[in-house]
């Protein structure tokens, strides 16, 4: 019986192969998605993703997940892509109806909250 795999193991190799082979990132995820299946370990998909998104920010490849009441303009994505400082940033947008205005940006281990219900509570906590 073959040793059980560590989802740190599995998120350095999915990691390395991505950065390894750009083109070819579609196909290395195919694997991770066989592999997770075979082996039955599917519910450690959000887990497994995370850790990998952690490898990537840690290697210069940032993925940010973008909350806006709006789709942004171009000039703001360029803004948050200076603001990330990375080699590489990937943005994954979602328009939150429930935002009045403002961003929240989330990359592995760090949120900035720009949104106007975060000022007004903020604003809020400071009067108390």
């Amino acid at each position: 019986m073959a040793a059980r795999l560590s989802r740190r193991k599995i998120a350095i190799f999915v990691t390395d192969k991505i950065l390894a082979s750009n083109h070819q990132a579609q196909q290395v995820l195919r694997e991770l998605a066989a592999y997770l299946v075979t082996e039955r370990r599917t519910r450690e998909l959000d887990l497994i993703v995370r850790d990998i998104e952690a490898m990537l920010a840690a290697k210069g490849t940032v993925i940010a997940d973008i909350a806006s009441a709006r789709p942004l303009d171009v000039a703001i994505r360029a803004e948050i892509t200076a603001m990330l400082a990375a080699k590489s940033v990937q943005l994954r947008e979602t328009i939150d109806e429930t935002l009045l205005g403002g961003v929240r940006i989330d990359t592995p281990g760090k949120r900035f909250d720009g949104t106007i219900r975060h000022k007004l509570n903020a604003l809020r906590a400071k009067q108390l």
